[in-house]
């Protein structure tokens, strides 16, 4: 277990500059934005779906390569479990999420330190770290197309994005994508309950898929060795 974290760490570190600046400029976007608008929480909603996808990227990217450099392939043959091949990629992955939503957050409250704000980034904070275990989770199944679960968005694009509150009483509200979109509109108990289940019940699914794909070894080869 510690030889799959060490080497996932590893990945990481080789492209820590990358991080950082993935930080950065979602940093510099976000006061750019907070600084034009009036209102902290209108701007929310459009720059908490910017984040999500920037911040997933990050262990989508790492991801990626690993699989390119059949990295779990070399787990497999050295006899780790499905589970802790999944959980060494989550302890890596989920940790630099963490800081990605910790950085965002701060800046948000320099802008609106209110508690209406707070609840909205606690939920953000559910959302975000849902959106990362999906992604890892379903990782085994899709591998360098490990992007898969981030094409939610373009239902989004498709179906209204423009009106908020459309959004929030639509499907598209169990989504990741959708409940950015909806942090803009009044957080109910009914909102919060849903984001809360939904993000249970998808990230037992998700773990499910990539646990039985290991478990069954389903397609674990990226291509055909020649």
């Amino acid at each position: 277990m510690n030889n799959i974290i060490k080497s996932q760490w590893f990945l990481c570190k080789k492209r820590i500059l990358l991080i950082v600046l993935f930080i950065v400029f979602v940093m510099l976007s976000e006061f750019f934005v907070f600084s034009t608008t009036e209102k902290t929480s209108e701007a929310l909603p459009m720059v908490a779906l910017i984040a999500v996808i920037i911040f997933t990227a990050i262990p989508t990217g790492h991801l990626m390569y690993s699989y390119a450099e059949r990295i779990q392939m070399y787990e497999i043959m050295a006899g780790f479990t499905p589970h802790q091949i999944i959980l060494g990629k989550t302890i890596v992955c989920l940790p630099i999420t963490m800081i990605c939503l910790g950085c965002f957050s701060i800046m948000c409250l320099c802008f609106d330190s209110s508690a209406d704000m707070v609840r909205r980034l606690l939920l953000f904070w559910v959302i975000g770290i849902r959106s990362v275990l999906c992604i890892v989770f379903f990782s085994p199944l899709t591998k360098k197309s490990v992007l898969a679960p981030l094409c939610s968005i373009m239902l989004l694009l498709v179906f209204g994005q423009s009106d908020l509150y459309a959004v929030a009483h639509s499907p598209l509200a169990l989504l990741c994508c959708g409940q950015c979109v909806s942090l803009g509109t009044e957080i109910t108990n009914a909102f919060i309950t849903k984001v809360i289940v939904s993000a249970v019940v998808s990230c037992v699914i998700y773990y499910l898929i990539g646990y039985l794909t290991l478990k069954k070894k389903i397609a674990l080869e990226l291509h055909q060795l020649t």
